[in-house]
């Protein structure tokens, strides 16, 4: 209620000031925009998430791809026509070369052998279990130097077994019987080191990768620790056994009958000439790696049988 002038003086009006309608307008005008705008916010958010949601996953990454191990080989040797010869693939160990593919060497009926044969024969399968090279290469040994050589029937398959593990173990990334390594002295070479050593200077570059042309003082270098290699060929069998410090080592098989005469010779300086003048053939890989392990003045004997 309101007091305002009127005819007769101050007058009492029951009309309220603030009922007046004329100030609705505005504030209806406000909150129609603002539920307007919420609206529109709602909207845009929801179709967002739909946009989300229809998009394909993102695709995994590819799994890298395994390297293969880096491996390397040492050649084997067996007879003409043999194609049971295993391929070596060792791969670096701390201390000694991994053994290669074992081969099967004990035949059928072997229970009828000696106790001390059977004995061996299963000491080797285990070494070959386990990839022990020198249990290996001692089982082989003591098969072969039994009194009456009662494993006669295997003692070609066992030579062949013990020439490939006697190379692998030689030329292998681990720790070797007959490689030292020589402390590199100022004014050194490979040559030198080699000859000192009573080795060759092939075997030197092979025990270390082949790369020797630059030695630096106070480094290490692999070699053959005088080595004392003798070579029996025998002509009527038509192959040749290498020996290393008085021990079987390695048997190579000859290409064709031996020309030479019987009797005792010394690796020259090209051992190649030696070859063709006693007239001993060998294949060229088995050539090439008696190149690299006979120094000069090594012993060389051609025998009848």
């Amino acid at each position: 209620m309101s007091f305002a002038r009127g005819k007769f003086g101050v007058e009492y009006s029951t009309v309220r000031r603030d009922d007046d309608s004329s100030g609705l307008l505005p504030k209806a005008l406000v909150v129609v925009f603002l539920v307007a705008l919420v609206s529109l916010a709602t909207t845009l958010v929801s179709r967002r998430r739909a946009a989300v949601a229809d998009e394909p996953p993102a695709p995994a990454p590819e799994a890298a791809a395994e390297t293969p191990p880096v491996v390397t080989s040492v050649a084997t040797n067996s007879p003409p026509g043999d194609a049971s010869a295993p391929d070596l693939s060792p791969h670096a160990a701390p201390h000694e070369p991994d053994l290669p593919p074992p081969e099967k060497i004990r035949p059928a009926g072997d229970a009828k052998r000696p106790p001390k044969v059977r004995i061996l024969l299963e000491r080797l399968e285990e070494a070959e279990k386990r990839r022990d090279v020198a249990m290996a290469v001692s089982t082989i040994e003591q098969l072969r130097s039994q009194p009456g050589n009662p494993a006669a029937d295997l003692d070609d398959a066992l030579a062949r077994r013990l020439g490939t593990l006697n190379m692998l173990w030689l030329f292998g990334p681990g720790k070797s019987p007959w490689v030292v390594e020589a402390e590199i002295r100022r004014g050194d070479n490979a040559s030198r080191i080699a000859h000192e050593h009573g080795s060759t200077l092939a075997s030197l570059k092979k025990l270390n990768g082949g790369n020797v042309d630059k030695l630096i003082a106070g480094r290490k270098i692999r070699v053959m620790d005088h080595p004392r290699f003798s070579l029996v060929v025998h002509r009527r069998a038509r192959t040749a056994d290498l020996s290393l410090n008085g021990k079987f080592f390695k048997r190579y098989y000859l290409d064709a009958d031996v020309t030479g005469a019987v009797g005792a010779y010394e690796v020259p300086e090209r051992t190649r000439q030696l070859w063709k003048e006693k007239g001993i053939s060998l294949r060229p890989a088995d050539r090439a790696e008696l190149e690299e392990l006979l120094p000069r003045g090594a012993s060389v004997l051609i025998a009848e049988l």
